[in-house]
């Protein structure tokens, strides 16, 4: 009987930097997206509709990385101003995506050249401002804070001693304001739990 796999026989690189591991069919693919869009990868994304859960992780992080260089000095500078006023603090997520506060208020902010790493149904549960996309606090920033999650972009902090309770909280939020954002979320997990499980199957009958 064929030796099931047990790993990665590849790897994408950006500018000599390890994007993730994934099958040697998803490095191809991944060279050839890229070829055909330019070498971008925002363009990729926007372009193409399905991706391997891996090679979208990819993507989505080269796509960081080009917004991050493209901008002035090669990095993304954190706002002055919000759509709930002056920004009084500011703390960085991952390239391009802001936790801001203001004197009464605050949210997320994700610049537009980055938004190609959320999925068309958290876009839905934010607003357009000045070059952004905008999250409220109260009732809107659990979607951005589960994405960032959900594709390993960002970390709970470490001042947040339970974390499991602090994911509890996002999702109880997201399921009593945002509800289309949470089955579309839930299909999507479905969907990749499903492929995942006939992959071996696929494997072993090579």
């Amino acid at each position: 009987m064929p030796r099931k796999r047990t790993g990665y026989d590849a790897a994408c690189y950006y500018d000599g930097k390890l994007l993730g591991r994934c099958t040697k069919a998803d490095s191809d693919a991944y060279t050839l997206l890229m070829n055909a869009c330019g070498g971008e990868a925002a363009r990729v994304l926007r372009e193409y509709a399905y991706f391997p859960p891996e090679l979208k992780a990819i993507l989505e992080k080269a796509a960081l990385m080009q917004a991050d260089r493209s901008r002035t000095g090669g990095m993304f500078h954190a706002p002055k101003s919000s759509p709930w006023g002056e920004v009084q603090n500011c703390e960085t997520l991952c390239p391009g995506v802001f936790l801001v506060s203001t004197a009464s208020h605050g949210g997320t902010m994700v610049a537009n050249e980055v938004a190609a790493v959320l999925s068309p149904a958290a876009k839905k549960c934010g607003f357009k401002d000045k070059g952004y996309i905008c999250y409220e606090e109260d009732t809107q920033e659990s979607v951005v804070l589960r994405e960032l999650l959900d594709k390993k972009l960002w970390n709970i902090p470490d001042r947040i001693k339970d974390k499991g309770q602090f994911e509890e909280k996002l999702n109880q939020s997201i399921r009593q304001y945002h509800p289309e954002y949470w089955r579309a979320r839930q299909s999507g997990r479905e969907a990749v739990e499903a492929a995942r499980s006939t992959a071996p199957a696929k494997e072993a009958a090579r």
